[in-house]
């Protein structure tokens, strides 16, 4: 769909046997990029080249590098050296400086890179450029995900169309705080660094920094979104649609993460309103999110709404006031104004709580603020997936 990009991708032959596990995008040398990174303090080796190399001005045909199986975090120096021989070997295979190449690694945390297998496995992926598909980079980057992770859209203008595609992995250690997800969006549009980087920022805070599985955070965590600049629509007169467009795209994307949670069953689309800002209500969502005894009611089907308004108030904000508290599962008033409501019955939440999809509204106060979560329920299988990753 995005001529301007190819994609190379091979397979190490080691974790998940013949399972393609690594992957070479190139994108061409008009290509416009943004890179959004974990806060974690605890960076993985790729994440600190990345976040060096992307400080220097990236002119020219540029390459990102991914590995699955092996994150490359806590490796110390050795983890350091090898990311930069890795990104030495491509860079004298393609002829590009090295600064023009961004590695990254997903999987398990303290263990070097077999530089043995991926030596061979990135050379095997510089041949296949422009012989593999979408399709195989997002099974390429998969760790534990049950399934690739890819979403397409189409946009118009007038007569003119214009292209998204987003990839992603991630389905454990996930509460991202960008600035184990590894994202990459791509159009086909010209859109300039500065406003690139500005809608970026502003849709992860609402899609990937608005997500929870386990209320982890990865040193891994990477979101790169990339505009090629071979499209001529007008952007300044486009903008609104245009972000809408990549907003649904991130946002899809993000589901899709939480739909393939370490043994998820349940999506949890909490929103938290009227508070006197966005963040406070991120809080209290976020709190709700993570909260053991929601996500395992979540997962019992039981709508204990009280496991919900306690983990609301367990958030530390003066502004809680019980008083003002209304809660309603799916469109059902459970709560209004601290009070239970006359109309509600327990058949009605129970009826919400066997749903795939659970709406949970939290309202604090009257202000127009609000924030959303998604989040997962907590099941017997996360548990054992987690047991035994390593072994």
């Amino acid at each position: 769909m995005i001529k301007e990009i190819n994609i190379g991708c091979a397979s190490t032959k080691t974790k998940y046997g013949k399972r393609l596990d690594t992957t070479i995008v190139e994108l061409n040398p008009s290509a416009k990029l943004s890179g959004l990174f974990t806060s974690n303090k605890f960076k993985s080796a790729p994440v600190q080249v990345c976040l060096n190399q992307i400080k220097t001005k990236m002119k020219g045909k540029k390459m990102l590098i991914i590995n699955a199986g092996n994150a490359n975090a806590a490796t110390g120096e050795a983890g350091i050296r090898d990311t930069n021989k890795l990104i030495k070997n491509i860079s004298a295979l393609s002829g590009l400086p090295s600064n023009q190449i961004l590695p990254f690694s997903t999987g398990v945390v303290g263990e070097l890179l077999d530089m043995k297998s991926l030596t061979p496995a990135f050379s095997e992926c510089f041949k296949n450029l422009k012989k593999n598909s979408w399709d195989d980079f997002a099974t390429a980057i998969m760790t534990t995900d049950t399934k690739n992770k890819l979403v397409k859209l189409t946009g118009k203008v007038g007569s003119k169309k214009y292209q998204i595609i987003g990839i992603a992995k991630g389905v454990g250690m996930i509460e991202p705080n960008m600035a184990t997800t590894l994202s990459y969006v791509f159009t086909d549009l010209k859109l300039p660094e500065n406003i690139l980087k500005k809608l970026h920022k502003k849709i992860c805070d609402h899609t990937f920094n608005a997500i929870s599985i386990d209320g982890d955070q990865s040193p891994s965590d990477s979101s790169i979104l990339v505009a090629t600049g071979s499209n001529d629509i007008n952007i300044k007169n486009n903008l609104a649609r245009i972000e809408r467009d990549l907003f649904s795209v991130f946002s899809k994307l993000s589901e899709k993460l939480v739909l393939d949670g370490e043994g998820s069953t349940k999506l949890l689309r909490i929103k938290v309103k009227g508070l006197s800002t966005e963040d406070a209500c991120k809080a209290i969502a976020l709190k709700i999110a993570n909260s053991p005894l929601v996500k395992t009611a979540a997962y019992g089907e039981d709508p204990n709404w009280g496991r919900i308004i306690a983990a609301a108030g367990n958030t530390e904000l003066d502004e809680f006031d019980m008083n003002k508290l209304s809660l309603k599962i799916g469109k059902y008033p459970v709560l209004v104004n601290g009070n239970l409501s006359k109309k509600y019955k327990e058949s009605q939440g129970q009826k919400e709580f066997k749903k795939r999809n659970i709406n949970l509204e939290v309202s604090l106060g009257k202000t127009k603020n609000s924030f959303t979560v998604i989040g997962s329920d907590l099941t017997p299988e996360y548990i054992s997936i987690n047991s035994d990753y390593r072994t």
